[in-house]
């Protein structure tokens, strides 16, 4: 175990709930690298993407020693707020001024985990950006001076949270020393959580899996631009963990995905996993009890036949909710132990198909 300086305690102390800040509990797998990628500023670091958009971020020195050129919190797609929120993502707009990338943007709304207090085992993984429906932002880390020549591989960290919960700024995913020691560029990237990422409605306005259209644009993204920072958009290797690694597995199964990565590494999650993906008439029934647990109109329709809910009105209630209030509402739906209530489904689109994957007994039995 680490021995902490007291400014690193302070740190610490800091991490809890407070100022609105969203909390989520994970477990203690990276706790011993925490601190290790803190850093000094040095000097300013520019980059045109390919649609001529500039940007700045910063030429840092991590605590290895290695200089890292990073960008935090640049913008792939428009804000998914208002007549955008549950829908699909939407590309970001070039824009003319220069974009200050030397700062984490928000993180994606999201429920707080409080069940074990201010155990830092548990808090290590809260937000430490406040949360907005406005978080489609995503970082990197690029080792050294950016040289468009250098073509270096590419490393696109999805992260995990049962799919309610996570974000792309926490410490344990601080990119620095990674990116320094190995000679990568890594790209961390936030997309939509729990109801605002994962409604399904079965219409345009709330398609589900909105969450993992966040990560392809985001990854369409990279495939596009990561050049400009000396990446090489042939050598990009999806990677996560639990529901991270649940994703990446979603990645390799859909045709939408397959054209922007070479390579993935899934780390204790996939698709098989029981609690990863649902099938759409649980969706619907979800959804539907939710909408009765906000109290909006009819509290007895979930106990009507499938074809008599009234979608609409459904629709129009999530939508005219606060953040917060549907925040609050989202484990309404969960009937089971160690359920999550707002999970990818077969779409039919995204998702084409259920996989269903084991082993025989005794099979290597000679």
């Amino acid at each position: 175990m680490m021995d902490y300086s007291i400014e690193d305690r302070k740190r610490i102390k800091s991490l809890k709930t407070n100022n609105g800040f969203c909390l989520s509990l994970r477990h203690l797998l990276y706790f011993p690298f925490v601190f290790l990628s803190q850093y000094v500023v040095s000097a300013a670091v520019y980059v045109n993407l390919s649609d001529g958009s500039p940007i700045f971020g910063s030429f840092v020195q991590a605590a290895t020693g290695k200089y890292i050129s990073q960008f935090l919190g640049v913008p792939f797609a428009e804000p998914p707020i208002g007549k955008l929120r549950f829908r699909r993502p939407i590309p970001k707009r070039p824009w003319r001024e220069q974009w200050n990338a030397t700062t984490f943007r928000d993180s994606c709304v999201q429920s707080p985990d409080t069940y074990f207090g201010d155990f830092y085992g548990a808090t290590m993984w809260n937000s430490n950006t406040p949360c907005s429906e406005d978080c489609l932002y995503l970082n990197i880390y690029v080792p050294g001076e950016i040289d468009r020549e250098k073509r270096l591989p590419v490393l696109f960290w999805i992260y995990g949270g049962g799919f309610w919960s996570g974000t792309a700024s926490l410490d344990v995913y601080d990119g620095k020393i990674f990116a320094g020691e190995e000679n990568v560029i890594i790209v961390t990237v936030n997309y939509r959580v729990t109801v605002f990422g994962f409604l399904y409605l079965g219409r345009e306005e709330a398609p589900g899996n909105m969450g993992l259209w966040d990560q392809l644009l985001a990854l369409k993204w990279v495939y596009k631009n990561i050049q400009a920072f000396g990446g090489d958009p042939s050598l990009i290797t999806l990677f996560g963990e639990s529901a991270g690694g649940a994703s990446v597995s979603m990645h390799m199964l859909s045709p939408l995905s397959q054209p922007y990565f070479t390579r993935s590494i899934l780390q204790s999650g996939a698709a098989t996993a029981p609690w990863a993906v649902e099938n759409k008439q649980v969706a619907l029934h979800r959804a539907v009890i939710l909408y009765e647990y906000m109290k909006c109109g009819n509290g007895n329709m979930s106990h009507l036949a499938p074809d008599q809910w009234n979608m609409d009105e459904v629709l129009r209630c999530l939508h005219a909710a606060s953040a917060d209030k549907l925040r609050d509402s989202e484990w309404s739906p969960v009937m089971e132990f160690a359920d999550f209530p707002w999970v990818p489904v077969i779409d039919g689109e995204f998702l084409k198909t259920q996989l269903l994957a084991g082993s025989n007994f005794d099979e290597a039995r000679n």
